[in-house]
Order: C-alpha cells, then structure tokens, then sequence
C-alpha cells in the first residue's frame, strides 16, 4: 500500500508593541487560557517582574542571571527543574522578561518542556524588541559558538513596552539599533534613508525615533520570517554581519556586546565582498551616527582565528562560509567568505 500525505500546519503570534503595553499583558494571557503563569525574568529586572507577576497572577517568579554566560545547557537543565518544582504543566504559559539572552534561552526551554508549553516573550532590550525576540528562533551556545543548539518555534505573543527601555544604559540601547540598520540595509532602500535622517535622535534616545525604528524591524524581519520560518534561503538576509560578526565576538569571550560585533561584521563582510565602496561608507557612517564601532579592534585581528570559528558558525555549508551582503542598498546577495577575503577585510 502506497500513501502520501500533506499536512500545511501554522503557528499564529501576536506581537504588540506600543507604550503602556505591560497594562495589557493580563488580556494577551488570558487569550491563551493558560492554567498557571510562570515569569521567568533577568535578574536585574525584579521589580518589573514584580509588577507582572502580581498582575498575571503567576505561581512562579523565577530569576536567572541575564549575561551571555546564562546561555549554557546547564541552564537548560536548571530552569527545566525550577518549572518541574513550580508544578508547570503543558498549560501552563512560560513568561519571559528580559533582553535576547532570555528570550533565546527561555523560549528554548518553553519549547522542549514537555514538549512545548504556551511562551510570551516580554523583550525589554532594543536588541530584543528588533531582533532576538522575533522570528521565533530560540537556543544556547555550545562549545564556544553562538547559539548552536536550538529550535525555531514561535512564541504566541511578544509585548513590547518602549518603557522598559528607559533604564537601558547606552551601550545596550545602540545593539537595536545595528540590527535595524543591518535590516535596513539588505532588505529596504528607503528604511535606510528613513534611519540615516534618524540617526540623531535615535542617537539621543529620542523616544518617537525609538519607536519608529523598532516598529520597522519589526515589519522588516516578520515579512522576511512569513516567507522562509525555516531559514531555507529568504531569511538567510537577517544574518547579514553575522559570519564575521560572530567570530568577533566568540574571540572576544565576553569583551564585546553583539551588536557592536555585527556592526564591525557587517563592514567588514563588505569589504571581504567587494561591495562598492559609496554603499560600504554610507553603511559605515550610519552605524558610526548610531554609536557603533565599524573596525576590528586591533587585539582581534587575527584572521586565522577568526576563519576558523567562522568555518564552524551554524551558517557554514558543505564546506563553505557564507554572508550575506548589500549589493544595493535595499538589495542582499548571498556570497561566500574565504581565509583570503577575511584578510582582505582585515588589512
């Protein structure tokens, strides 16, 4: 007997992003009909997770450290046993509070925790609410690289509150902002413009300008994400900066916050792929208007280094590196990196 089946199955997430939006996280839980709330929060974030979790009504309010370090399998284990002890079931609905390293590895957790339980991701970074948070790509590091183990599995609501970013010191603050740019860049022409005439006040943590930009990444990863969830080929142009990017910061062990390291990826994969020059010094100049450094700092220049943690970054395929680079403004170009255009980049 011969049989053959197709099967078309969606995951529908909500995202709300709008000021006073932590006021309306009682109704977006209560569409899920959870049967008990766990927050999961950095641990600098107590009062904020305070205020939730009394709002929600949680039977747990759990605090994990919120560095890059948290982003281990121990982790994994730790925060499995604490939702085990906290009685969670698979209706009970997972609230994460906090910036990229929490949403990545809580999200991850709510994904493999009896299989998958009811995730609301509450971002309170630019770099979460631009990026991290979206698209629905959860996980850990593992031996020295980034993110290289975990799923893609959509959380069923992001809120976004621009008041959470309020208290964000200024390096933090700018590591949306990159994303943005890099977005901007490979996918919409006029996006990047908008952001060049914006780089002052976003600069100046304008918060109008601040709500502009991340509304935009948003609208641009999320149509990137309805076309290719899986990375297959379309949202391979949300790496862009990421192949030397992440070696930078791998190399870095800490030194260096991520969005700084995709700034300097991302012109630095120009240069390794001959982009032309005008769009590579607009590129540059708005990420210098943002805050961010564009150059390899001159104790990570090693590009044999720096080649070998690309050869083994997630990116990597059958033998070759990849990165994906303006060709036009508006428009990538998957294009692969070698130990020779590294040095080229590098020089």
């Amino acid at each position: 007997m011969d049989a053959r089946f197709d099967f078309s199955l969606k995951h529908t997430s909500r995202v709300v992003m709008q000021r006073s939006a932590e006021a309306l996280l009682p109704d977006v839980l209560s569409s899920l009909s959870p049967h008990g709330v766990v927050v999961v929060h950095d641990a600098a974030l107590a009062a904020v997770a305070a205020r939730v979790g009394a709002a929600l009504g949680a039977t747990a309010v759990l605090a994990i450290p919120g560095d890059e370090a948290s982003k281990q399998l121990g982790a994994v284990d730790a925060l499995a046993r604490r939702l085990h002890e906290a009685g969670a079931t698979r209706a009970t609905a997972v609230v994460a509070i906090g910036g990229g390293t929490i949403t990545d590895l809580v999200g991850f957790v709510a994904s493999i925790y009896l299989r998958g339980v009811p995730f609301v991701s509450c971002p309170t970074t630019t770099l979460a609410m631009c990026d991290a948070a979206l698209g629905g790509k959860n996980g850990v590091d593992h031996c020295g690289l980034k993110n290289r183990l975990g799923t893609i599995r959509q959380p069923d609501a992001i809120v976004m509150d621009p008041a959470w970013l309020e208290t964000l010191p200024d390096e933090l603050f700018l590591e949306g902002l990159v994303e943005v740019a890099k977005k901007a860049a490979v996918l919409d022409a006029d996006r990047f413009a908008e952001l060049e005439q914006l780089a002052s006040p976003l600069a100046a943590r304008d918060l109008e300008a601040t709500e502009r930009a991340v509304s935009m990444a948003v609208e641009m990863k999320m149509a990137v994400v309805l076309e290719d969830e899986r990375e297959g080929d379309r949202r391979r142009a949300l790496n862009a900066g990421h192949t030397v990017g992440h070696a930078v910061e791998s190399l870095a062990a800490g030194a260096l916050r991520h969005g700084a390291a995709v700034a300097i990826g991302l012109v630095a994969e120009c240069r390794a792929a001959d982009v032309d020059p005008s769009i590579t010094a607009r590129l540059d100049a708005l990420l210098r208007a943002l805050g961010a450094p564009t150059t390899v700092p001159s104790e990570l220049r090693r590009p044999e280094a720096l080649w070998e943690l690309a050869r083994h970054d997630k990116k990597a395929a059958r033998g070759e590196v990849w990165m994906y680079v303006p060709r036009q403004l508006g428009e990538g170009e998957l294009t692969p990196l070698t130990l020779e255009t590294l040095h080229k980049a590098l020089a």
